[in-house]
């Protein structure tokens, strides 16, 4: 149903399938962190990319709302591994980082929590000196939900959800970056990079992050066209 909206999204992710391969078939043992580290943000990279491809299956079937949780679980996955490259941007593994890797590892059991919070992440990336955070911002998770929210009777809105496929797509070539760093694979940097200024040219709208517009109050006079911002641009 939506193969002509989606081509761009599915270039994107046969790109970094390929890469993610690359990045399988090449784990160094001379990687400078811990090689725990790096396997971890390989699993979740992975994890991300089966993300998209789910999203693409719902939204060829028309099943646009069911993918609400999923574009939950792609924003937490996009903090984790921008939080597990800080040490190999920075040099400093912290007692997070170590808390982390224990529970992927099943070391400890923790039963029902996790030892590292979601809020812990998100602080240590705000505070981080290491990232580009004009580049690497966090996702507004709650602007996910909201654009996939019904509004009375209203459906979700398929071109919305599109979008926002498309935003987190063109997210993973940069989670590729952070990932194929830690793992000094420049050559995959490389062709990121590159495919990274290839869509803001042909497409700039793939760096664009949709937004639900705010309902207008009542009795209030029209905003100017200069001053509509119901879609923000994150880079």
């Amino acid at each position: 149903m939506y193969d002509a909206e989606m081509k761009l999204n599915h270039q994107i992710v046969q790109f970094l399938e390929y890469k993610l391969q690359t990045l399988h078939e090449n784990i160094r043992e001379n990687i400078t962190e811990p090689p725990e580290l790096y396997t971890a943000m390989l699993a979740v990279l992975t994890q991300y990319m089966a993300g998209l491809k789910s999203i693409t299956c719902l939204l060829n079937h028309g099943f646009v709302s069911q993918t609400r949780g999923i574009f939950q679980t792609l924003g937490e996955d996009y903090e984790d591994i921008i939080f597990l490259s800080l040490p190999a941007l920075h040099g400093t593994m912290t007692h997070l980082h170590y808390a982390y890797l224990k529970r992927v590892a099943g070391e400890e059991d923790y039963g029902y929590y996790s030892p590292v919070s979601r809020c812990e992440i998100r602080n240590q990336i705000r505070e981080a000196n290491g990232i580009n955070h004009n580049v690497f911002q966090l996702y507004p998770k709650r602007q996910a939900l909201q654009v996939l929210r019904p509004l009375g009777d209203k459906p979700c809105s398929a071109n919305l959800a599109i979008e926002l496929h498309r935003h987190f797509a063109y997210k993973a070539v940069l989670l590729t970056v952070l990932t194929a760093k830690v793992a000094d694979e420049q050559e995959v940097m490389r062709e990121c990079l590159n495919y990274r200024a290839h869509l803001e040219m042909v497409d700039p709208a793939a760096v664009i992050m949709p937004q639900p517009q705010s309902q207008p109050r009542p009795q209030a006079a029209p905003a100017p066209i200069a001053n509509d911002i119901s879609y923000a641009a994150i880079r």
